[in-house]
């Protein structure tokens, strides 16, 4: 488990999300929540918002792949309580520390323990409602995954014999032909591998590998075997991730 989450991170630290971390805690700094307004300077604001920030999203990130490697994939209100609990018990000794250190408090000793708790466990739970809620975070919500409006079927299936059942879970490239797969089975057709996953137009989908496609609704988890990561289908099946691929897999949640 230590070797995925410690990848994942390299999917976390990009300068998309480097940049969006340094515009909130400028944000953070002018406009001084939980009353450091008045009580500090907007440098010293500036240096814890900035301390945790940083922190946060890093043992935040941490905190959910831990708890997505442990509890399955299918149970996200478990996923999401045990993330929280992490965040909270990992994270608020950090956040007292911090705003004991730092911030300066002229008429009290400091903030409570118990009420940092508080507002860590709130803030997580909130996050994580929002993540299950929004679009593009989270492919499964609290009440299974999430609810499409039927589309077509994809043009590929013209080219599939009248009793091959879908819906099509994953496409294997062999030489000039293309391995087709469903629950029920496995169909092969005479095709360039990129103009098959190109007649998969209804159908959102992701690169494993150089030889492998599947649907984003048919991934149920990942697995490493021999130091090598694959996608869980729902049939069953793991399909190999390369390293080309992999960072785009992380960046949409599903490694």
């Amino acid at each position: 488990m230590i070797k995925p989450i410690k990848e994942s991170y390299k999917a976390l630290l990009t300068w998309r999300n480097l940049g969006l971390l340094g515009l909130c805690v400028l944000i953070a700094a002018m406009i001084g929540p939980f009353g450091t307004f008045e009580s500090q300077s907007f440098l010293r604001r500036l240096i814890y918002w900035g301390l945790v920030g940083i922190s946060s999203v890093l043992i935040g990130h941490g905190c959910h792949e831990i708890a997505r490697h442990l509890v399955p994939r299918h149970r996200p209100i478990l996923t999401d309580l045990l993330m929280s609990a992490l965040m909270t018990v990992i994270f608020t000794p950090l956040l007292w520390a911090l705003t004991n250190g730092v911030l300066i408090h002229p008429t009290e000793n400091g903030p409570v323990l118990a009420r940092l708790s508080y507002h860590v466990a709130t803030i997580t739970i909130a996050i994580c409602v929002a993540r299950r809620i929004l679009p593009g975070f989270e492919t499964v919500g609290y009440f299974g995954t999430s609810v499409q409006e039927p589309t077509a079927p994809p043009r590929l299936t013209r080219r599939l014999s009248p009793e091959f059942q879908g819906p099509i879970l994953r496409l294997a490239v062999r030489d000039h032909f293309v391995d087709v797969v469903s629950a029920a089975g496995i169909e092969t057709i005479r095709s360039r591998f990129a103009d098959a996953i190109d007649e998969m137009d209804t159908v959102v989908g992701h690169y494993t590998h150089r030889s492998h496609w599947v649907a984003r609704d048919a991934i149920v988890g990942s697995e490493w075997k021999k130091e090598k990561i694959f996608l869980l289908l729902t049939n069953g099946d793991l399909v190999p991730v390369s390293r080309k691929y992999r960072p785009e897999l992380e960046e949409a949640g599903l490694l």
